[in-house]
């Protein structure tokens, strides 16, 4: 395990972060873990955070527990923080449970969305189109942005409270990072906005089986096939 967060972390910025100060170091801290500016394993100390985030310990420590309530971060027996490694059965887990409970998420929002959420969906898969088809550090941190607001959006469509709370912890956990970084799999960018672009479709459809296809396949077809041993 690293001692201390890597470097490249100095550049962080939490100035243009809207919302309380916990808020402001909980997103700069996720976007450097998500980023894999902070790699699995990187030890968290909330000293150093607090100087490069330019806060006190005090929004540091409660941005960490958040961090560790959404699996993102974990504390040691020392009661040090530390950047998460996923064992690779846990993260084929997160695939299991997002491909089941987001296709029924999407089943319900062909039934419930709005207009101005098809524009999102559009606006967001527009977005993503322009981040081009080679994936560098900046992209990845990017598309990782985008894609969650995109499944957050149609997660949101489902209007279901409950299937919000099923899903929810799981999907904070972006899928093309664990495949990234667990099986060490190239993210294809271009691939899964074509995907999205045909769940847009169903969902404007209003066809609530295609729509529940659509998101079941495109979990799945970002699966790896090594997938771990039971």
């Amino acid at each position: 395990m690293m001692d201390e967060p890597h470097a490249d972390i100095d550049t962080l910025d939490t100035s243009g972060e809207a919302g309380r100060p916990p808020d402001r170091v909980y997103e700069a801290i996720r976007s450097q873990i998500l980023s894999g500016t902070l790699s699995p394993g990187s030890h968290l100390g909330e000293e150093q955070l607090a100087l490069l985030t330019n806060s006190s310990r005090t929004p540091v420590r409660e941005a960490l527990r958040r961090l560790v309530s959404e699996g993102l971060v974990i504390t040691g027996q020392n009661r040090r923080s530390y950047v998460a490694e996923f064992d690779p059965k846990e993260a084929d887990a997160v695939f299991e449970i997002r491909a089941r409970l987001e296709a029924y998420s999407a089943s319900l929002a062909a039934k419930r969305i709005t207009e101005a959420q098809i524009d999102r969906l559009c606006a967001l898969s527009d977005q993503i189109e322009a981040l081009g088809p080679t994936v560098s550090r900046d992209s990845l941190s990017k598309f990782l942005r985008l894609n969650e607001a995109f499944h957050q959006t149609i997660l949101a469509a489902a209007g279901s409270r409950q299937l919000s709370l099923a899903v929810g912890a799981a999907i904070l956990i972006p899928l093309p990072l664990l495949k990234h970084y667990i099986w060490d799999a190239q993210v294809d960018i271009v691939r899964s906005n074509l995907q999205h672009r045909e769940l847009i479709e169903a969902l404007r459809q209003r066809n609530s089986r295609w729509a529940g296809e659509c998101m079941a396949s495109h979990i799945n077809s970002t699966r790896p096939q090594n997938e771990p041993i039971t």
